[in-house]
């Protein structure tokens, strides 16, 4: 029987080294991940160079690169984030969750078009997401970009989903309420009572809508509602004076002002409106104390009233 050569005797010995120190390198990359993952929550700075540790030793340690990318993100390092999430995206196409935190940053960095691509992205990448979080979060993009209509798309796909959520119906209320539907902003506040029946928010939100659409018997009934939920709620009585105002009571509108500023006597607004309203009760001396009082708060809309009325 021949004898085995010094090479083949070698080569075995090479690669059993060789898997050796693989094998050694990748417990250590892991190793050092666990810390990192560990410390998230812990204390970033030290997640972050037990991380950058693992990457040194594994180069395309894709959770490595991501969680590194998130932790850089809540200290603030946007643009080390960004870096971190390309590659791990490039090192795996199909975690789609990527783009989500891609959207955060984007958002937090004022970039809100940039936000709005990468929600878009993962909605594409993931359109299953039952969640409906990542529709709201496009929707809010669009919402801060003007785009109302686009907005409530987005809380509608959400609202598919989840339609018993009541954050985000509140949303596409708002959004409809901002682009001056109306109408419909008003149905959508009637499902926010009915999901809420308790919360005043929702009575006052109506009562502003019917403001808006003129209806000021229902709009005064609506903020009734309002102030018996949340008699503690000074907008309530401020906006309650404006429709009696605009109907012509002068005397319920006083009222509520008054009673607005015992609530809240910081706010400027109340005491011009309030001087308004004293002015067409022919109050000539109360409406220019009130006007010189909200100048005094900084609020100036109907201060040039103070020159053309009471000097």
């Amino acid at each position: 029987m021949a004898k085995p050569t010094p090479a083949k005797i070698l080569f075995p010995l090479i690669f059993l080294l060789t898997f050796s120190l693989y094998s050694t390198a990748q417990d250590n990359a892991k190793h050092f991940f666990n810390k990192g993952y560990y410390n998230i929550s812990v204390d970033r700075t030290a997640a972050i160079d037990y991380l950058t540790k693992c990457i040194e030793i594994d180069s395309i340690y894709t959770d490595a690169f991501f969680h590194r990318g998130i932790c850089f993100f809540k200290e603030g390092q946007y643009e080390l984030a960004l870096d971190d999430f390309d590659r791990a995206f490039a090192l795996n196409s199909d975690l789609a969750i990527i783009w989500m935190y891609r959207g955060f940053t984007y958002r937090n960095m004022g970039k809100t078009d940039e936000a709005l691509n990468s929600f878009s992205r993962y909605i594409t990448l993931n359109p299953r997401d039952t969640s409906a979080y990542s529709y709201i979060l496009r929707g809010k993009m669009k919402y801060e970009l003007g785009d109302f209509t686009g907005a409530v798309e987005d809380y509608d796909m959400a609202l598919k989903l989840k339609p018993f959520e009541e954050k985000y119906q509140y949303y596409r209320f708002v959004a409809l309420y901002e682009s001056e539907m109306y109408h419909k902003a008003l149905r959508a506040a009637d499902r926010l009572t009915k999901i809420n029946p308790d919360f005043y928010g929702y009575y006052f939100y109506k009562g502003n809508i019917y403001t808006k659409l003129d209806r000021l018997d229902s709009a005064i009934y609506m903020y009734n509602i309002s102030i018996i939920k949340n008699y503690q709620n000074a907008d309530g009585y401020f906006y309650r004076a404006q429709a009696y105002q605009q109907k012509g009571d002068l005397n319920k509108a006083l009222e509520d002002y008054n009673t607005a500023i015992e609530l809240n006597p910081d706010d400027g607004s109340y005491y011009s409106k309030r001087g308004n309203c004293k002015l067409e009760k022919s109050d000539k001396t109360g409406a220019c104390k009130d006007w010189e009082e909200a100048g005094s708060l900084g609020y100036y809309e109907d201060f040039d009233k103070v020159k053309k009325v009471c000097e």
